[in-house]
């Protein structure tokens, strides 16, 4: 990932790589100023074939502040015929990001996502690390009404169907009592670990046959299908289930093997069938033992709503996850603490009275 600077060394701006494809982290230092004055500081990189300026822009003393992510489309015959989306969102001193009641949704025009933001007390205290704000910046691609973007479709078409009838295939999969087959060639494209399986030192490098453990079929011929064909299989013609459970598992399937996009499509369609009272423990527990900020932010949004809590936090499973891990229990008081510290409509009171446990 190549990334340029201006207006600031990069102590005061910097860009912060990560492992998701389409993202990177915009780390500002947010030093003092005297009025009046005020400064802009500008971070470049590259990234999902689009060149992105982020901008961070100092306003006055009282601590006012904007952010600005600007996304240009590198100048390339496969980028032809689409839209490309930026997003920019604040990250609290965890890492998740910080709670919508901070006003961290930005506003998209074009190509161009932007917010003018208060420094107030809350924010300071939730989000400043060491004097430094960090932002999540990402780069969603669409083409034809969808987010992923199929390279060389006719080449996959092609190895898909070879796939199918089994022509040249050089290693095949036992999971859970069913057998597939593949391109060795295929995967290790696909998935860094399945590289380093079949073409490194392992000794799954030498096997034939390689048994999976601790998947389900189902999941697997998923995610066998996404690196063949760029997307998820058609749940009608294949009777793999879109049930929130199979996108959990498809996530953590993904998320092992580290097939990026795929997770993010999980993940993506994790959060947008909701959080529910059912599902909250089982989707945050998910978000920490994966790295999901997004799943993870959904669901401390959902349990800083006081009636949403009560009823989860008596169940069993609540319990256990925050026996196994206690820091979840301290970001889901700062969460409810920041929603009901500046409470809006007239559940006030109400929201008062719900105690953390």
């Amino acid at each position: 990932m190549a990334f340029t600077m201006a207006d600031g060394k990069s102590s005061d701006c910097e860009v912060i790589p990560t492992r998701e494809i389409g993202q990177f982290h915009f780390r500002v230092c947010f030093s003092p100023i005297e009025a009046p004055f005020s400064f802009t500081k500008v971070a470049s990189s590259v990234v999902a074939g689009c060149k992105c300026d982020a901008t961070f822009f100092r306003c006055d003393s009282a601590g006012e502040f904007s952010l600005t992510l600007v996304v240009r489309p590198v100048s390339n015959p496969t980028m032809e015929g689409i839209k490309v989306v930026p997003n920019i969102v604040l990250l609290d001193k965890t890492g998740s990001p910080a709670s919508t009641e901070t006003g961290t949704t930005g506003r998209l025009l074009g190509d161009t996502v932007s917010y003018h933001l208060p420094f107030p007390e809350d924010v300071k205290a939730n989000c400043l690390v060491d004097g430094y704000l960090r932002v999540m910046c990402s780069v969603e691609v669409i083409r034809d009404g969808t987010t992923e973007v199929e390279e060389l479709p006719d080449l996959r078409h092609d190895l898909a169907m070879m796939r199918d009838k089994q022509e040249l295939t050089d290693v095949s999969f036992d999971v859970d009592g069913e057998s597939f087959s593949a391109h060795r060639l295929v995967l290790a494209a696909e998935s860094p670990v399945f590289r380093a399986e079949l073409y490194g030192s392992m000794a799954e490098s030498k096997m034939a046959s390689i048994t999976i453990q601790e998947m389900g079929a189902s999941t697997f011929r998923s995610m066998l299908h996404y690196m063949y064909h760029g997307s998820l299989p058609n749940a009608g013609k294949t009777g793999v289930s879109s049930t929130m459970a199979e996108y959990q598992r498809l996530l953590v399937a993904a998320d092992r093997y580290g097939v990026d996009r795929l997770k993010k499509i999980c993940e993506d369609k994790l959060c947008g069938n909701g959080i529910t009272v059912d599902n909250a423990v089982s989707m945050l527990e998910l978000a920490e033992g994966h790295v999901c900020l997004k799943l993870k932010a959904s669901c401390l949004d959902f349990l800083s709503d006081g009636e949403n809590f009560k009823m989860v936090a008596t169940t069993d499973a609540y319990f256990n996850l925050i026996q196994s891990v206690p820091s979840i229990l301290v970001e889901i008081r700062n969460r409810f603490k920041m929603a009901h510290e500046n409470p809006t409509g007239t559940e006030h009171g109400a929201h008062k009275k719900t105690r953390m446990c």
